[in-house]
């Protein structure tokens, strides 16, 4: 497997792990009572955003072969949701953490590390070289577009 199919596995794998803890969802059960609408909802769109994000960026990586900063960034998020959410300093709920969202927790964060490293690296080692352009088609888009509302208000709504 080249570096740039490893660094498109590595954001499939990140968005694949972050989706199964979509509150409400099969692993994410806690509730946040203690967050109003607007805070739980920004926080859902940017989970979202990071998630569609991240396979827009996958997509993008295998057609141009260019990585530019991106997946980096991308890596640092990811890591930054899951050990801010394992330290207990956002979000905050009302019941523990399970077990089992706390391992894959754990895994999610040595994925987002993996994608920082192996991102970074990349980026550094193609220089200069600008991240290629492969855009989706209008239809994917609109699809994902009404995707990310549905994922937003889903999530939101059981996250109260």
């Amino acid at each position: 497997m080249t570096k740039i199919r490893g660094l498109a596995a590595l954001l499939v794998l990140s968005t694949l792990n972050l989706t199964l803890m979509v509150p409400g969802g099969f692993v994410e059960t806690r509730s946040f009572p203690g967050y109003g609408v607007p805070v739980l909802a920004s926080f859902n769109v940017f989970l979202t955003l990071l998630g569609l994000g991240s396979l827009v960026l996958a997509y993008r990586v295998l057609r141009t072969g260019r990585v530019g900063i991106y997946p980096a960034l991308a890596g640092a998020a990811f890591m930054a949701v899951y050990l801010l959410d394992l330290a207990t300093i956002f979000p905050v709920a009302a019941a523990p953490m399970s077990t089992t969202l706390a391992r894959m927790e754990w895994i999610g964060a040595f994925l987002g590390l993996a994608l920082l490293a192996l991102g970074g690296g990349l980026a550094v080692a193609q220089g200069k070289r600008q991240a290629g352009s492969a855009r989706l088609p209008l239809g994917l888009l609109i699809a994902m577009g009404v995707a990310a509302v549905a994922i937003v208000t889903f999530a939101t709504l059981s996250a109260m």
